[in-house]
C-alpha cells in the first residue's frame, strides 16, 4: 500500500513539475491555437517573447504564422513549404542559408542576422521549415527555443503528411 501511494505521489509531483516548467502567460495558449494551429507551441513562444506581451498571433495561409507584440512589432515568423520530395527539400532548403549548406546531423542551419534577429532553416521530409525572430533580443534561450520550433514542426501532423 505504501509503495503504491509513494509511486502515485512521485508521478503526481513529476507531472506537476513538467506542467509548470514554462510560464505561459494567460491567454497565450488560446492565441497560439487560434492563430497558429499545429505550427507553434505556446511554451516555446513564451520563451521567445519573454518580457514582451504578445498581442497577435496570425495565420498566414495554412502553413505559416506571424507573432506581434503589444508595441505593434512583428517578432516571429514561422512557415513551412512542401516540395515534391525529401530530396528536393534537402537540395533547395540550403540555398536559403547564409552558408549555403545544412548541418549534416541536424539537417538545419541557423543564421544571426545583421542588425539583430535569428533565422533557423531545416528540412522535415518533403517540407522546408523557416523560423525567424526579429525586433527582440536574441540570447541562448531564444536560440534554443527557435531550434525547438523546428523540432516541434518535425514532430507535428503538419509535416508528416
Amino acid at each position: 500500500m505504501r509503495t503504491r501511494f509513494a509511486a502515485a505521489l512521485t508521478a503526481f509531483v513529476l507531472m506537476t513539475t513538467a506542467a509548470c516548467g514554462t510560464d505561459v502567460p494567460a491567454g497565450l495558449a488560446e492565441k497560439v491555437e487560434s492563430g497558429c494551429p499545429g505550427l507553434l507551441k505556446p511554451e516555446t513562444l513564451a520563451v521567445i517573447t519573454k518580457g514582451f506581451v504578445v498581442s497577435e498571433v496570425n495565420l498566414v495561409d495554412t502553413n505559416g504564422c506571424q507573432v506581434f507584440v503589444s508595441t505593434g512589432r512583428q517578432v516571429l515568423n514561422v512557415g513551412i513549404v512542401a516540395y515534391s520530395s525529401p530530396e528536393e527539400s534537402e537540395r533547395l532548403t540550403p540555398m536559403l542559408c547564409e552558408s549555403g549548406v545544412l548541418d549534416a546531423k541536424t539537417k538545419s542551419c541557423a543564421d544571426d542576422k545583421s542588425g539583430g534577429g535569428y533565422t533557423v532553416r531545416a528540412t522535415a521530409g518533403k517540407w522546408s521549415i523557416g523560423a525567424s525572430v526579429y525586433e527582440i533580443p536574441v540570447n541562448d534561450d531564444v536560440k534554443d527555443a527557435m531550434l525547438q520550433v523546428v523540432e516541434d514542426l518535425r514532430d507535428s501532423d503538419k509535416t508528416r503528411g
